[in-house]
Order: C-alpha cells, then sequence, then structure tokens
C-alpha cells in the first residue's frame, strides 16, 4: 500500500469587516445627544420628510457643510448663520425648501 498522509486542511481567513451601523445616519450626521435638559433660542434646523432623505443630505458634502448634527432621524441642527447658504445650496440641487421664521406658538 502507498503512503498516504492526510493533509492539514488550510485554515483560511476570512477579513473581519467593521460592524455596519444599524442607522447609516449614525455614520454620516452623528445623533446629538445632551447630557441635560437644554433650552436653545433662535436656532434653525433642517427638517425633513423622512430618514432617506436626511440620509442623502448627510452624504453629500455641499449639504452636510451646513449641519452641525442630528436631533432625529428627521431633524438636523443648521450651523448658526448658515441658514441662507443652506437653502442656496437646496435650491441648487432642485430642492423647495420651505423657510419658516419667527417664534412658535
Amino acid at each position: 500500500m502507498g503512503n498516504s498522509t492526510n493533509p492539514i486542511p488550510e485554515k483560511s481567513v476570512v477579513a473581519k469587516s467593521k460592524p455596519k451601523p444599524a442607522n447609516p445616519l449614525d455614520e454620516l450626521l452623528p445623533l446629538l445627544r445632551g447630557t441635560r435638559a437644554e433650552i436653545h433660542r433662535n436656532v434653525a434646523v433642517l427638517e425633513v420628510t423622512d430618514a432617506s432623505r436626511m440620509i442623502e443630505f448627510a452624504a453629500d458634502s455641499k449639504v452636510r457643510r451646513y449641519l452641525l448634527g442630528r436631533l432625529s432621524d428627521t431633524v438636523a441642527l443648521v450651523d448658526p448663520g448658515q441658514e441662507d447658504a443652506l437653502a442656496k445650496t437646496l435650491l441648487a440641487h432642485g430642492h423647495t425648501p420651505r423657510v419658516a421664521s419667527g417664534e412658535a406658538t
């Protein structure tokens, strides 16, 4: 009989990929988390109808530069003084933002 050898099985190396966040927005535009209750006056926010639109805006560097962070999946805090620039950028991208001003009643 021939000399049979049992080959040692090679270990397959599988690269472990970084786990994807459950919410793609977590990587694109972080959720702002306060450590206590705060009231802010005279702030601007970008509010969208669904999270997929916020993902689109957060992924676009021309829009993202005006956003400081997320308050929710559909609301982002706008950099103070950059409201008009953000509105112009959105218009240039074919969006028609509604700009509301004044205090809520």
